[in-house]
């Protein structure tokens, strides 16, 4: 990214799967450490669903403490971690289309092979065995993101948000038209949040093209974090106004004797109305929790050097998010399936906080050795039709290299990891 309204020199990175060009000169490490805050809300919302706990199925009563982790991660993470990771897929995709022009490829083409691979290689597959899975209808929507790519690019930087704003308002009323084609299927919830998903992407596309992720000018001042801050907690709030209302003015129905009246799916039936403001509702929740969390690290790299520490320790967890991802799911249902009902909330969140402690010190040591995660290796390669350099190789060696060998090897000129044939940015 190389104009003044996009971060030159920041990584071509996207949640979940890190940068597409295997490497930039430089990172931005706010989006790393915010991709693996993302993550690890998103795998302790899953923890209980993938395998159900103990208390979802009634076989033991829920414990105070385990009322209050609960509600405490549902009120800190429900739908902020996975709107914050919406948020910056877009940023990703901004990035990826800005590495695949500068080097003279057709962006097109890159994005739309970069997520017909993440849907049909890693998300189908996970849809078969986890229904709560986001990687297909991710890939779906980047779909539909591809061809908006150009509009979005061009003109004042703020065209996204405005475009974002405009698809929060109608996302509602487009659901409602396309859940009615899809009624009841697995295609009803991949379809019918494209609209509000794209909205979050639109979002990430406006900051990828803000002037303040530019690496070299990560030092000046600027209130934008404060600012993110602030909008995040009024949109959390006015998401919480929008979903009273839905059970103020679309009242639940009951029967006679006060049981809810079901439908066909044996569902408590409810008005249009109230789905559609609850998905405003949502819209608004969502985005303002990954604008405040967003904005809150942001804000404490720079200008808390203990918390821009602490927080940088998660930076090489956030380049292996689909790693994570789809590892967390393996092992929940290897390690926690055949005691499905059996193992109580508490102990599958103690899992998944154990399983996170693991995976950041095997990031931390595999990406010490290797460019890439494993997955995101393969997604990378078959994205780019070729095998990426995956070993780093040391200093000493490159500096023996000639500028020819240090390209080839997928180095640049002045030693830092690039793609073959290419001679990364500085």
């Amino acid at each position: 990214m190389t104009t003044a309204s996009t971060p030159a020199g920041a990584p071509a990175t996207a949640p979940p799967g890190g940068a597409p060009d295997g490497g930039p000169a430089r990172r931005v490490a706010l989006l790393d450490v915010a991709r693996a805050l993302a993550m690890i809300g998103v795998v302790a919302m899953n923890a209980p669903t993938v395998v159900f706990a103990a208390e979802r199925l009634g076989e033991v009563e829920q414990s105070t403490l385990a009322s209050i982790v609960d509600g405490a991660l549902g009120l800190l993470m429900s739908g902020k971690a996975r709107a914050l990771l919406m948020v910056l897929l877009g940023v990703g995709a901004v990035l990826a289309w800005r590495s695949a022009t500068r080097r003279g490829g057709r962006p097109m083409a890159v994005m739309l092979r970069r997520y017909v691979v993440l849907g049909v290689l890693f998300g189908v597959p996970h849809l078969l065995v986890f229904h709560g899975d986001i990687l297909t209808h991710y890939a779906l929507t980047a779909l539909v993101l591809a061809p908006l790519m150009p509009f979005l690019l061009a003109g004042r930087g703020n065209r996204p948000l405005w475009f974002a704003v405009a698809l929060f308002a109608t996302a509602p009323f487009a659901g409602f038209g396309l859940g009615t084609l899809f009624p009841g299927s697995q295609l009803d919830i991949l379809v019918t949040l494209i609209p509000q998903t794209l909205g979050f992407f639109c979002v990430g596309v406006w900051l990828a093209r803000r002037p303040e992720l530019d690496p070299e000018r990560a030092d000046e001042p600027t209130r934008l974090p404060a600012r993110m801050m602030w909008t995040g907690l009024v949109g959390q709030m006015l998401g919480l106004v929008a979903l009273y209302g839905a059970d103020l003015f679309f009242p639940m129905e009951f029967d006679s004797d006060g049981i809810p009246v079901m439908g066909p799916d044996g569902v408590p039936v409810v008005s249009p109305g109230s789905d559609m403001m609850v998905s405003f509702g949502a819209s608004l929740g969502g985005l303002g929790g990954a604008l405040f969390f967003l904005g809150l690290v942001w804000w404490l790299v720079r200008r808390d050097r203990t918390g821009a520490r602490a927080l940088g320790t998660l930076a090489p967890l956030g380049r292996m998010t689909l790693t994570v991802y789809l590892g967390s799911t393996a092992v929940f249902l290897l390690s926690m399936k055949p005691f499905e009902g059996e193992i109580p909330l508490l102990a599958q969140y103690g899992i998944a906080a154990a399983y996170f402690v693991v995976m950041a010190l095997f990031a931390r040591w595999w990406l010490g050795r290797f460019r890439l995660g494993p997955l995101e290796w393969i997604w990378r390669s078959l994205t780019y039709l070729r095998p990426i350099p995956m070993r780093r190789i040391p200093e000493a060696v490159t500096s023996s290299l000639t500028e020819p060998e240090r390209v080839v090897s997928g180095q640049d000129p002045a030693g830092r990891p690039g793609t073959p044939g290419e001679v990364s940015r500085g």
